[in-house]
């Protein structure tokens, strides 16, 4: 299974429209509007590399109003799932979301990893390959608490760097 996200920015107000195209893109399982650094956030699942890059260069850059867009990959190593589907579509309409992107001091991801698995409010993690380490996704009652989780918790962790943080627009847009 490869897994990537793709970080989008795009013309300002395009949001709507642009997930709406996202919807159609077959190895794209959830896309969510943000605030912070990016304005998407896309999760790509395919049993095919090539079907991953397909998608991004030829259907996801393609999209009218995207700016530019940053592909994260996720390593084949694995990573921390807490919930089913059915559970993340509550969590997708009723509570505050962010992903996280780390970046770790040298070869210190799976360590890090096994941290973050013991935060409760965090639900998924991932190895990633390239200039960032792990991203994480993290819920909470509401943003102030991701604030509070993303200071206290997670950038207290010794192996960690430095950290974005993308706050996810509730009900901005869809999971499969």
């Amino acid at each position: 299974m490869i897994k990537a996200y793709v970080l989008i920015l795009n013309k300002a107000g395009t949001e709507d429209s642009i997930i709406f195209h996202l919807k159609n893109i077959p190895s794209i399982v959830n896309a969510f509007g943000t605030f912070g650094s990016y304005d998407i956030i896309a999760k790509l699942i395919s049993d095919n590399e090539e079907n991953i890059f397909y998608d991004i260069t030829n259907r996801i850059r393609k999209i009218p109003n995207i700016r530019s867009t940053l592909t994260l990959f996720v390593d084949k190593k694995p990573g921390i799932s807490k919930t089913n589907n059915i559970e993340q579509k509550v969590l997708d309409e009723h509570m505050a979301q962010a992903f996280v992107i780390i970046h770790c001091t040298k070869a210190n991801e799976s360590k890090v990893l096994t941290i973050l698995e013991q935060i409760p409010e965090v639900i998924e993690a991932d190895i990633l390959v390239g200039n960032y380490d792990i991203t994480c996704k993290i819920v909470s009652p509401t943003y102030n608490d991701i604030s509070e989780i993303v200071s206290n918790k997670i950038r207290k962790i010794s192996e960690i760097k430095s950290t974005i943080t993308i706050n996810v627009v509730n009900n901005q847009g869809f999971s499969r």
